[in-house]
């Protein structure tokens, strides 16, 4: 009995095999579960790294392909499309291996699935660019090839205006592409480690930056053809401004020129130094009526009189219509437009050519150009007449190295492209369709009509000298972002005059002050006004560190702070200006002044960009 009572209940043995059982079938389908999920989660990986490489190898074809878009060198139309066959190649392979149910089931995960979604969608993205946008630019290689566009001093306008179409087809897919890429995840921590997030900004950037360019080569081709004399023969008043005397375009009116374009053959004559001036330096009469707030602002300078004075505004368009008037009411000819540039931008050009030969046989090059006619001419050739002499002998020179034939096309776009960023090429158009395209762009310079941030510091020479040469700028802007979202804005201008003794007495002229005695100690005085972004507030400033007043206004629609500063060889004075912005954000437009050394410019707390969109619309 006791034996009996001790023993198992009737049945146990058999449920204690089944439940061996059932545990060996639960610990065996766990562990075929872990080997599938284990199996597939290698599959995805691998997966991943062969997306990963594809994609790589693609954003190196299209960086490769940015490169040379930006500096103007479009290969040939067969090399081109090899590289668009071998971007969309690996895109498609890219978006194959990333397209597969396991990819997808993977990537909705809550955490670690992000990555994998995101990668997913930039592929997409990516691929989809590759399909819509990369043959428009394939098609630009036969119209854009370097020998079909341009021989010596004549356009191809034909070939320019067939690459519109492909031009603003190739545009929209690039800027479509950073459009999808901003609208993929962020991941993290996750994104990080795993490089996705890095692919991400970068893929944001190529979009926008390619998208950029080609929509310069669009424009180009929409008003191109016709500003190069397609249709009918145009002049155009062609201004060397001179830094040294700083205006807020660049410079006062160094020399002049009349370009001609019939259909798109370039030629160059009257190139004279502004001792010859149409008129006069100072007209007798207006050449034009001033616009009220215009007026309030600068009509006391006479910009409708005085050549040097056209160009106090930023605002290119209206010194285009000031030169123009100036040009016409002493010549009696209607110019179709103006063109700006500066030594800087000559030196750009020969660069891209070949130095150029003077008829003593002095050789000016690309590095000492701008030292020679900005600063040494002073004290090497005495007379104002003879100086003017030698900066048309230079003028003419350039001219003759660039239309030689010997500059490379593609250098020469890359160096007009580069000066009109600096804000030292400038266009404008008298016919107004031209016009309100130009004046979109980098190479108007118009005054931004968008709200949002803005910042533009002009320093203009109130003496008559030539001191700003030796004149050094450094800005830093920093910004508070406020609860409201709006900006807490803090700008310091450094002045620093560097001029070194024995310069000669016409570059340190003081015309602003009658028995100067020759200003020995090369003191500057300048007009410094800084403009910031529609309906900001100024809240009050400190020149070297005590509380000052300034001259407050507004030109077309920007606050205007403005001071007459004084500053001594050697010494360096810093405006400080706080401001209110009713947007911190999203970036802040900067318009460049171009200056014989360019500004130093530190921004914080908001990213940078251009006040002028480029896209061109149909």
């Amino acid at each position: 009995m006791a034996g009996a009572g001790g023993g198992q209940p009737a049945g146990g043995t058999g449920s204690s095999r089944r439940r061996g059982r059932w545990a060996r079938w639960l610990v065996g389908g766990l562990a075929v579960a872990f080997a599938v999920i284990v199996g597939l989660a290698g599959w995805v990986a691998v997966r991943g790294l062969m997306a990963r490489s594809q994609l790589d190898e693609a954003r190196t074809r299209i960086a490769t392909l940015q490169r040379q878009v930006l500096a103007g060198d479009i290969p040939a139309e067969g090399e081109l499309r090899a590289q668009v066959a071998g971007i969309a190649e690996r895109a498609r392979a890219a978006r194959l291996l990333t397209g597969d149910p396991v990819w997808s089931a993977f990537g909705r995960l809550p955490w670690a699935g992000c990555p994998l979604r995101s990668a997913a969608e930039l592929v997409r993205a990516v691929d989809t660019m590759s399909d819509a946008g990369l043959p428009a630019v394939a098609d630009l290689g036969g119209d854009l090839s370097p020998d079909r566009l341009r021989h010596q001093m004549t356009i191809n306008v034909s070939a320019l205006a067939a690459a519109r179409v492909p031009a603003q087809r190739a545009a929209a897919a690039l800027s479509a592409l950073s459009v999808a890429a901003e609208g993929t995840e962020t991941c993290g921590w996750p994104g990080r480690v795993s490089g996705v997030d890095d692919a991400r900004a970068e893929v944001i950037d190529r979009g926008r930056t390619l998208s950029g360019a080609l929509d310069s080569v669009a424009l180009a081709a929409r008003i191109g053809p016709d500003m190069l004399g397609a249709s009918e023969r145009r002049r155009y008043l062609l201004v060397v401004q001179n830094p040294a005397e700083s205006r807020a375009t660049g410079g006062i009116i160094g020399g002049f020129g009349l370009l001609t374009a019939d259909r798109g053959h370039l030629s160059l004559e009257g190139i004279s130094g502004n001792g010859s001036l149409p008129g006069g330096p100072t007209q007798k009469t207006p050449a034009t009526a001033l616009p009220g707030p215009f007026a309030a602002r600068y009509g006391s300078f006479w910009p409708d009189r005085v050549w040097a004075n056209a160009n106090l505004t930023p605002d290119y368009p209206t010194v285009g219509k000031l030169y123009s008037h100036l040009y016409q009411a002493g010549t009696g000819i209607d110019a179709d437009g103006t063109i700006s540039v500066d030594p800087t931008m000559l030196s750009y050009l020969l660069a891209a050519s070949r130095p150029a030969v003077l008829p003593d046989g002095q050789v000016v090059t690309a590095a000492n150009l701008v030292d020679l006619v900005e600063s040494k001419v002073y004290a090497r050739i005495p007379t104002v007449a003879a100086r003017d002499r030698f900066f048309a002998q230079v003028g003419q020179a350039v001219y003759a190295a660039v239309e030689s034939g010997s500059a490379d096309t593609m250098k020469l776009l890359s160096a007009m492209s580069r000066a009109a960023g600096e804000g030292r090429l400038s266009l404008s158009s008298n016919h107004a369709d031209e016009q309100d395209v130009l004046s979109t762009t980098t190479l108007g310079g118009a005054l931004p009509a968008q709200s949002g941030p803005f910042l533009a510091v002009v320093t203009q020479n109130a003496t008559a000298s030539k001191l700003d040469y030796w004149l050094r700028r450094r800005t830093s802007y920093r910004v508070q972002r406020l609860p409201n979202g709006a900006g807490a804005v803090t700008i310091a201008v450094q002045l620093t005059n560097v001029a070194p003794e024995g310069l000669p007495e016409y570059v340190r002229n003081r015309e602003d002050i009658r028995g100067s005695g020759g200003n020995p100690q090369a003191q500057n005085n300048l007009w410094l006004s800084v403009y910031t972004g529609r309906d900001s507030l100024f809240a009050g400033a400190h020149l070297d560190g005590q509380p000052v007043g300034l001259t407050s206004g507004v030109e077309d629609g920007l606050p205007v702070v403005s001071t007459y500063l004084t500053v001594d060889r050697g010494q360096t004075r810093t405006l400080e200006l706080k401001v209110l912005e009713p947007q911190a954000g999203p970036a802040l437009a900067v318009r460049p002044q171009p200056l014989p050394v360019p500004e130093r410019l530190d921004v914080e707390g908001v990213p940078v960009t251009s006040p002028w969109s480029r896209r061109v619309k149909n």
